[in-house]
């Protein structure tokens, strides 16, 4: 199979060389010195089950132009959620003189990028995807590092027959790659649930600097942990998903058994990237709001990180 892999950072690295690696013909698309360095030099990915160092194609969001769409079977999206919209429009420009075209994944945080795709992007070709129990992180320019058990969760946004027989078959593929790949016919319900984890986790990390499993196993931190995960919880109702406090409760003590790990936004302050407080943080508030509720822990946590983030770029 044929696939186009937007975003070369920690996730786009990893599922881009995982498919490399059993055959399948990648194409990363990158920007700025990150395109630079592949187009002339050896990508090197490290998990602690394998290891791979060798040169990939790597093109610009440009250059995709010179692709045929019906040459490719699928697109993943593994940017920040930020550039959905321009990539989005990027896309649909590449495909609008085309009769056969690949589906689109997304592999980012947050729960609205699928929505953002539809709007440029014919729907029934639109896949949702999310990743969990995985870390991985550029550690230098050319250089990810990843760790941990790798599941995926996909699922249609408009199911058919051809959404389902694709599917089907990149899950195929995908069990390839000793990973674990799961096929949902509700993948809403899925990225929210995949939300609640981040908002519990991601910005109370990045802001303490300490580990997902340090904090949720403190006395203390792991009250706060909690009720972040319940505002997400709460949230959720706004938009008809309607996570119950349970299922919130039920998926906090699962996380006690989770690999302790380095959430994304932690690496992203670390290292001067912008931080996707409006697409995990954000998107909790506002849809609290829209309810009547303050989603005041969430509140707190993501607007003292972005002041400290502020603070910190200054110098």
């Amino acid at each position: 199979m044929k696939f186009i892999v937007i975003g070369a950072g920690g996730v786009g690295s990893f599922y881009g060389v995982k498919l490399k690696m059993i055959g399948h013909n990648v194409t990363f698309v990158a920007r700025n010195e990150n395109l630079e360095y592949l187009k002339n030099n050896k990508l090197k990915l490290t998990h602690p089950d394998f290891l791979f160092e060798d040169y990939v194609d790597a093109i610009s969001i440009k250059e995709l132009e010179n692709i045929d769409p019906s040459d490719i079977d699928a697109v993943f999206i593994a940017t920040k959620s930020m550039s959905t919209n321009s990539i989005s429009k990027s896309l649909a420009k590449w495909i609008e003189n085309s009769k056969e075209i690949p589906y689109f994944i997304s592999l980012q945080n947050g729960v609205e990028n699928e929505d953002r795709m539809c709007e440029y992007l014919p729907t029934h070709k639109v896949i949702g995807g999310l990743t969990r129990l995985i870390a991985a992180h550029i550690i230098k320019i050319g250089e990810v590092e990843s760790v941990g058990e790798v599941q995926t969760i996909l699922g249609a946004i408009t199911q058919d027959k051809n959404s389902d027989e694709f599917l089907e078959l990149l899950k195929k593929e995908l069990d390839k790659t000793n990973t674990t790949t799961i096929l949902t016919n509700n993948i809403k319900l899925e990225l929210w649930k995949k939300l609640i984890i981040n908002n519990g986790v991601n910005a109370i990390c990045a802001l303490l600097e300490e580990k997902s499993g340090t904090l949720i196993n403190d006395e203390k931190t792991s009250v706060i942990v909690y009720n972040l995960m319940k505002e997400a919880a709460i949230a959720s109702h706004a938009v008809d998903v309607n996570i119950s406090e349970d299922d919130a409760n039920e998926m906090f003590e699962l996380m006690k058994s989770f690999e302790s790990i380095v959430p994304s936004m932690w690496m992203d302050k670390k290292n001067n990237r912008d931080l996707e407080l409006d697409d995990i943080c954000g998107v909790v508030i506002k849809n609290c709001e829209k309810q009547g509720i303050d989603a005041s822990y969430t509140r707190t946590i993501s607007t003292i990180l972005e002041y400290q983030y502020k603070k910190i770029q200054k110098f």
